[in-house]
Parts: structure tokens; C-alpha cells; sequence
């Protein structure tokens, strides 16, 4: 390629697969730095292939296929192909360093076809070509395969979850093929890295047996092992409240068309009545609320003698509606004589109640008598009140209209009468929207309405509060409450039937509601009355939920999801163990239909599984079939994670100890090779006998360090992870004047102990190998405190910081949250050699790293496995390690 630069080492990476695998994407990923959703990639697959031209056409992807792996600088020549060209593809193979072979998670023939028809396809056009096995499309594992399919084109062939391959799935294949195993997600941004850098790993390791006079070679690594992919943690579902029931006027209005439960009748020009409620009269008009409440009865009226049931008596009596059967006869005709007439009198003839044409122009007179029920037909003690002559019924009615609902019709005819109506009952906003429409200034009109609903929603919480106007009585668990049926019906359906219906409710003053409380009725009385939902410290919101959903008002329900999840939040947030409520809640919301609650309960369970489990496990096992099954579906992590996780740490582990014992038979033939020379040096005269010797003890020396090894790797002082392959990852520990970059032994130099426990302040830490966007932990602990012989204070903490961003620790700058202090290594007199330990975690995302009380009162005997456990920090990235004794000793 006449493009090459001398000394850059040039590595074609050819990519191979069926169709539709994510070849081109994947390639595009690393190329052109391409990101694109899922929706993108589903919603339509044209099959394509990248050109190898780009590389001469394009400066960026020129420049972009350039890079520094295992400090030798490289190339990559990426070639795409046809899934379905076999004739073509044979040229892509030729010359080729090294082969992508891919396949999808989702296609289970994907992977059958790697065996039976790619590795021996490569195998025949480059057999000394290194293979390496790609399950693309990784973000189809956790991703919701429902939405997936409606993006897909119509004739696409669905995914279905049981087609979903597990990664053990492709590392068997790998293992039988006898090649690195890598998965990748272009959507997630994951392994395309890690794909690309270990393929060109195996193509230098392929070219060093070739090139081995190259010494820049020697250095680099085996394909390294892939850290499993962490699915996001699936956001917690937002709760919606539906738009509020309809408040329009057509329910205030049907009461005064059909009025169930009046208590009040309006007389017009004596000839004419009105069946109104005092509840909607009061709360929108300040003259009818000062009416309702004087005192009916007129104080020039004296008491009737003795003798005879008085009319106030036998007004008591029809209250209870059972005076027709407490009586004698003579009353009981009296009493039918007057509700055949609509009013009750005295029997004297006289009217009385109370004058009222000095009090106001509005109303003459305002007296109770006993009436028929326009609705039930039985007699009923109701509020007679007797209108100004002036007052027409038309005007009138809509002027009660106003008064029930806020609004009033652009298309009355007759405004000015409304407006002398309004002027008569001081309704001034009524007056003033009679003005905007004869000005053509309706419009507004609709902040006046505005504000009479804020008006009366205030003025109807207060009649709640004191019971004023109340004309029936809820009969709780903890005590009663005082309602206004006439609310109660235009605002909910199920007590709409309740008192409008034949139910004895319709007919009784008191109404028993089993298994409820004050609070919770409250609760809802100020829904129904206001629309709005009103918290309070004792409300139970499991309890309410029920109450609403027996009341069949889904709207209250879902206001009252959104507080629970609110204070639950809130709670969590706060520190609280919010797991057990959770657990109770979820039954609650499920038998209940508060199903926006129960899903976000089933997220919190499935998100903290593990914890869940291990507090609650009788809990969780009580649970019913079908939650069982949605948290086995949706728990995060999920278990093919935790597996895979857990094999990495196993094979991360073998690979260490790999690379130890490679290091010291590197490092053996160093040593021989040297005595050799020396030997050849010396003129090769040596006898026999001392060869043999040499022979010998130069066995007896191997031998002596396998045991010594042996004697390391079972000791007891430290946990599993700090046993012979402590040091690890290449971290730095920068002092001014020591770099730590191994384990190693400060022992001869006494002023630079001294320094390192008296003057130097905390080194500066380096780590090449952090990434960036993740955060770490770093430890420094003593595990030979106070000493090694008695390590009864270890681990002894020197140093603790979180959060470190991994960017800063590439830079050898350090930006965390230091938890503990660092303090200098200065063992005891007399102690010993003590071990200082500093090691590097990778910390999980959304996982603050915290110490107890117990912990921050003491740096001593610290409990760093249960916290290592506790945080689920895993083992070490890196690790050093030094030995350094008292300076004076």
C-alpha cells in the first residue's frame, strides 16, 4: 500500500458473518466514530459494505484507523463483506493479519453457521490467520423486545426472547474453536474498543513468530479478557395523572332540574317555588350564607301554652319521619292537610318565621315548614324562603345557575333583569359579567369564573371543617365526619347512586363506612369537594387507595400513587429502608387497581433484588406466580450478568496467576542465561565436579522458591486477593523521591524511611489503565498493625478515597471524596516489617461508597473485607505493595 507509513505496523482486519449481523455497523463504529439508536438500526437493514477506498478518499477515517496498542503504533485496515458473496469474498481473505468473525445474540443461526460454514471457510483462504468470535447486537439481551419488533420493517421475522443467546453460548463456541470470545453493542457503545484493540494484539502476536528481529513486539499482550457488559439500570416508571373528571356545569345544574336532597325553597311571586341547597347558595353567594344561618324563628313570636304538640314539635317529629305513627289522629289529619298543600301552619292561621324586607331588598320572609320531597314524596322539614316581588323566574333561574356553577349564558335575553337580580343579592361578579357581555367584552369573563371557583372552593373546605349546612353524618372506625349530599351527588358517580337511588342511604341522616378512618374520609370528602388532593401527617395512602377505588374515582387514585411514590422517593433518599413497605404496598396496589403504583413497586423489588431477597426471603417466596415470574424477567443485574461476572473474576484470576508464574520463568532464564555467560567468560574450564554442583544448586535454588512460594500463597494474614499476585495493573505510588511502581523493600535507607514517615505528605497516584467515565476507589491499609507476629489492630486505614474519576487518575491527578485522611506509614519500634497495601477498585455507578460510625471512630481494626463485600467492590484493578520498618530500628 503505497499509504503506509514506515514505522507504523499496518494490520488488515477482514470482518466475516451472515447478513444482518452488524458487520458494517460495527466497522462503521470503529471507522467513523457512527453512533446510532436501536430504532435506527431496526427499522430497515439494506445490506451494504464498507469500502476499503475510505481509507484513501477520507483524511479523518485515515487518521481514526491510527492507534497505540501495548506501545506499538499500528494501522487498522478494516474490510467488510458480503454476507451472501462467496465468490468475492476470497479476495478480501488474501493477505489478510487477522479475522472478525461475527455473529448476532439474537440469531441462534448466526451462530450455528460460525462452525459449519466460516471458521473452516477461513481456515482454507487464510489458514495462519488468528480468529476472533464477535456476538454483536449485545443491547438485544436487555432491550424490550416489543418496541424492538414494531420498529423492524412489516415483513421482518419478530425476535422472539427464547431466540435471546446467553453469552456462555458463544464462549463454548469460542472455547471449541479455540479463539478469543468478545461481545459488542454499537447502540450501547460497548466492546467496539475492546474488539478491535485485542484482534490487533493477535495479529502482532502472529506477526512477532515471523518478524522476531522486531524488538518492539516483545511487549505485547495476549487478546486480554473482557469485562461483561452491566445493562443499564432501567429508569423507574413515571406516574401520570390522568385530566380530572369533567367539572362542567351539567351536574350542579341536573340538581337544580331534578333536585335530590333540597333544603331549600325559594317562593317566587307567591306563586312560583324553586327547590334549591343551601351548601351551593351559601358558599357562592355572602347574603344567602348570612341568611341560612339567624335564627328562623321570629323573636316577636312568643311560646304557644301548654296543652296540645306544638307546630315546632310536630316539626321535630316529621324530621324523623316517624310522626304519621307517634300521633293521634287529630294530629295525623292535620299533618296531611298541610303537605297537600306544600306548606305547614300553625294552627292559628298565623305565618311564622321571620321578616326579612328590613334586613334586605332580596328577601321578604325566611320560615321552615314541613314539605313534600320533590323526589321521595315524603314529608321533609325544609327552609321556605319568600323572594322580592321584582324577582321574575326566568332572570332567577339564571341567576341560581351562576350561583351553581360560576357561568353565565352570552345568549340570555333578559340581562338586565339578571343584573337587578344581582344587585339585589350583592353578587357584584355576576353584575359585572352581565356588563362585560352588553359591552362585548365576554371573554372577560372567564377570570371572573375563575375566581369564583377559588372563592367557593375556600368557603365550601371551611363548611367541611365545621359541619356548617351538613345534612348527612359518615359513621367511622375512629368516629364521624359531616357531609352535604348535594356535593357528594354532582361530584361522584358512586354516591350519586348511593343518595339519589333506592337505598336506605337516601333516606337516613347517618351512613356507616366499615374499615375507615377519619383522616381518610376527610381526604376524599376535600377531593370531591375541590378536585384537589390534600396530604396530611396521619393520612394512610394504602388506606386511601382503597377508599378511592371502592368509590370507584380512578382519578384520586392516581393522585394518590404519585404521593406515595413522592414519599417514598423522599424516604430512600434520606437513608430509609423503604424495602418491607414496598413489599406491602404491591399487594395492596395490585388488589386495588393502582396499577401505576404496582409497577413502580415491582421496578423498586426488581432493581434491589438481591437486597430484597436477603431481608425478606419469606416475603418474596409468598409472592404470587406471575410476580415471581416478572422479577426472574426484569431483576437487575440479571442473572446472565451475574454469571458472566462471575466467570471473569474466575478467568481473571487464572490469567493472573499465568502471568506471575510466566514472569518468574522469564525471569529464571534471565538469571541462567546470565551464569552462563559468566561461565563462557571464565573460559569454560571448570571441572566435572563443580558443574555438577552448579547443576545442583541451581535446582536446590528453584526448588527453594517454588516452596517459598508456596509458604506465601498459604499464609493466613491476608484475604485470597492479596496473596502472591498482590502487585498488579501497573499502578504508580509517586513519593518525591521513591516511585513505587512494584513490590519492593525499604530497608537500608534509614533517612528515606524516616522521610517517608515524618516528611513526605500523600503520594501522587497514577493508573494508566483507569477508564474514562468510571470512578474508583483507592485503599491504603496496614494488615500487620501493631505488628506482624500480633496483628491485633489490622487492618490498620491509612488512607480512603471515592469517587476518583478515572480521566484524573490517567493524569496522575486524584479528585475524589477522601474518607479518611491519609496518614503516613510509621510502624512501632521493635514491630518489624510492615506490609502497606494500596489498592484501586473500580466502584459501581449510582453506588455511593460510605463509611459507618463504627468505622469513622476508629482507623484500627478495620472489618476491609465485609467492606469490600458490603460495596461490591470486587477484587483490585491494581494493587502495589511495600515493606518499610521503624526508622530508628
Amino acid at each position: 500500500m503505497d499509504y503506509e507509513r514506515p514505522n507504523v505496523e499496518t494490520i488488515k482486519c477482514v470482518v466475516v458473518g451472515d447478513n444482518a449481523v452488524g458487520k458494517t455497523r460495527l466497522i462503521c463504529a470503529r471507522a467513523c466514530n457512527a453512533t446510532l439508536t436501536q430504532y435506527q438500526l431496526l427499522a430497515t437493514h439494506v445490506p451494504t459494505v464498507w469500502a476499503i477506498d475510505q481509507y484513501r478518499v477520507c483524511q479523518e477515517v485515515l487518521e481514526r484507523s491510527r492507534d497505540v496498542v501495548d506501545d506499538v503504533s499500528v494501522s487498522l485496515r478494516l474490510w467488510d463483506t458480503f454476507g451472501d458473496h462467496h465468490k468475492d469474498r476470497r479476495f478480501a481473505y488474501g493477505r489478510s493479519d487477522v479475522v472478525v468473525l461475527c455473529f448476532s445474540i439474537a440469531n441462534p443461526n448466526s451462530l450455528y453457521h460460525v462452525k459449519t460454514m466460516w471458521y473452516p471457510e477461513i481456515k482454507h483462504f487464510c489458514p495462519r490467520a488468528p480468529v476472533i468470535l464477535v456476538g454483536c447486537q449485545l443491547d438485544l439481551r436487555y432491550a424490550d423486545l416489543e418496541a424492538v419488533n414494531r420498529a423492524r420493517r412489516p415483513l421482518a421475522r419478530p425476535i422472539k426472547s427464547n431466540e435471546i443467546l446467553p453469552p456462555e453460548r458463544g464462549r463454548e463456541v469460542a472455547k471449541e474453536l479455540g479463539v478469543p470470545y468478545y461481545e459488542t453493542s454499537v447502540v450501547a457503545q460497548f466492546g467496539v474498543k475492546d474488539v478491535f484493540d485485542n484482534a490487533i494484539r493477535a495479529a502482532l502476536i502472529s506477526r512477532r513468530h515471523l518478524q522476531f528481529w522486531k524488538s518492539h513486539l516483545r511487549n505485547v499482550q495476549r487478546p486480554l479478557l473482557q469485562a461483561p457488559f452491566l445493562p443499564p439500570k432501567p429508569p423507574p416508571p413515571i406516574i401520570t395523572v390522568p385530566p380530572p373528571p369533567s367539572t362542567t356545569e351539567e351536574h350542579p345544574v341536573g340538581l337544580l332540574e331534578d333536585p335530590h336532597c333540597a333544603d331549600v325553597i325559594l317562593v317566587l311571586q307567591e306563586r312560583q317555588k324553586i327547590f334549591a341547597h343551601k351548601i351551593y347558595l351559601a358558599t357562592s353567594s355572602s347574603k344567602f350564607y348570612d341568611l341560612f344561618i339567624m335564627d328562623t324563628q321570629n323573636e316577636e313570636t312568643e311560646k304557644p301554652p301548654r296543652g296540645p304538640p306544638s307546630g315546632r314539635e310536630l316539626l321535630m317529629r316529621a324530621a324523623s319521619f316517624d310522626v304519621c305513627e307517634s300521633n293521634d289522629d287529630g294530629d295525623r289529619a292535620n299533618l296531611r292537610a298541610c303537605t297537600s298543600d306544600g306548606t305547614l301552619k300553625d294552627s292559628e292561621g298565623g305565618r311564622r318565621g321571620r321578616l326579612l324586607s328590613s334586613w334586605s331588598r332580596a328577601f321578604v320572609s325566611i320560615q321552615e315548614e314541613l314539605v313534600d320531597d320533590p323526589v321521595t314524596y315524603s314529608p321533609r322539614l325544609m327552609t321556605v324562603v319568600h323572594m322580592d316581588q321584582s324577582m321574575q323566574p326566568g332572570p332567577f333561574r339564571a341567576v341560581l345557575r351562576y350561583l351553581y356553577t360560576g357561568q353565565l349564558d352570552e345568549n340570555e335575553k333578559e340581562l338586565m333583569q339578571i343584573a337587578h337580580i344581582a344587585e339585589l343579592l350583592e353578587v357584584f361578579d355576576l353584575r359585572m359579567m352581565v356588563a362585560n357581555i352588553l359591552n362585548n367584552e365576554a371573554f372577560m369573563n372567564q377570570e371572573i369564573t375563575k375566581a369564583f371557583h377559588v372563592r367557593r372552593t375556600n368557603r365550601v373546605k371551611e363548611c367541611l371543617a365545621k359541619g356548617t349546612f351538613s345534612d348527612v353524618v359518615f359513621k367511622l372506625d375512629d368516629g364521624t365526619i359531616m357531609a352535604h349530599k348535594p356535593l357528594l351527588i354532582s361530584s361522584c358517580d358512586w354516591m350519586a347512586a348511593m343518595f339519589g337511588g333506592p337505598f336506605v342511604e337516601s333516606s337516613t341522616k347517618e351512613v356507616l363506612f366499615p374499615n375507615t378512618t377519619r383522616s381518610c374520609m376527610r381526604a376524599v370528602l376535600e377531593y370531591l369537594y375541590t378536585g384537589r388532593f390534600c396530604s396530611r401527617s396521619d393520612l394512610d395512602a394504602m388506606e386511601l387507595i382503597v377508599l378511592a377505588n371502592r368509590l370507584c374515582l380512578p382519578h384520586l387514585v392516581a393522585l394518590t400513587e404519585l404521593y406515595t411514590v413522592t414519599v417514598l422517593t423522599e424516604a430512600a433518599m434520606m437513608g430509609t429502608d423503604i424495602d418491607g413497605d414496598v413489599l406491602v404496598y404491591l399487594d395492596v396496589a395490585q388488589f386495588h387497581g393502582a396499577y401505576q403504583l404496582a409497577g413502580w413497586c415491582l421496578h423498586h423489588i426488581c432493581t434491589n433484588y438481591n437486597s430484597v431477597c436477603r431481608k425478606f426471603p419469606r416475603d418474596m417466596k409468598a409472592k404470587s406466580p406471575e410476580n415471581q415470574e416478572y422479577f426472574e424477567k426484569h431483576r437487575w443485574p440479571p442473572v446472565w450478568y451475574l454469571k458472566e461476572d462471575d466467570h471473569y473474576q474466575r478467568a481473571r484470576k487464572e490469567r493472573d496467576k499465568e502471568d506471575y508464574m510466566y514472569q518468574r520463568r522469564q525471569s529464571a532464564c534471565s538469571n541462567c542465561r546470565l551464569d552462563c555467560s559468566s561461565w563462557r567468560s571464565g573460559g569454560g574450564n571448570l571441572p566435572l565436579n563443580d558443574l555438577s554442583k552448579m547443576i545442583c544448586a541451581a535446582f536446590l535454588l528453584t526448588l527453594l522458591c517454588i516452596v517459598e512460594l508456596h509458604v506465601v500463597e498459604t499464609s493466613k494474614d491476608a484475604p485470597d486477593y492479596l496473596e502472591p499476585f498482590f502487585c498488579h495493573g501497573g499502578l504508580e505510588v509517586i513519593y518525591p523521591e521513591l516511585d513505587v511502581d512494584k513490590c519492593l523493600i525499604i530497608s537500608k535507607d534509614r533517612k528515606l524511611r524516616e522521610k517517608i514517615s515524618r516528611t513526605w505528605k500523600a503520594p501522587e497516584i497514577h493508573f494508566p489503565g483507569a477508564k474514562k467515565g468510571k470512578l474508583y476507589v483507592l485503599v491504603m491499609v496496614d494488615p500487620d498493625a501493631p505488628s506482624r507476629a500480633k496483628p491485633t489492630s489490622a487492618y490498620w486505614r491509612h488512607w480512603l478515597v471515592v469517587n476518583i474519576e478515572g480521566s484524573d487518575l490517567k493524569k496522575g491527578k486524584m479528585r475524589g471524596k477522601i474518607l479518611t485522611e491519609y496518614d503516613p506509614p510509621t510502624p512501632p519500634l521493635k514491630s518489624g516489617f510492615h506490609r502497606y497495601q494500596i489498592m484501586l477498585f473500580e466502584q459501581l455507578p449510582h453506588t455511593p461508597v460510605l463509611l459507618s460510625d463504627e468505622e469513622k471512630s476508629s482507623r484500627g481494626k478495620w472489618d476491609f473485607p465485609a467492606f469490600i463485600t458490603r460495596f461490591n467492590l470486587g477484587e483490585p484493578v491494581a494493587a502495589l505493595q511495600f515493606l518499610t520498618q521503624n526508622f530508628k530500628d
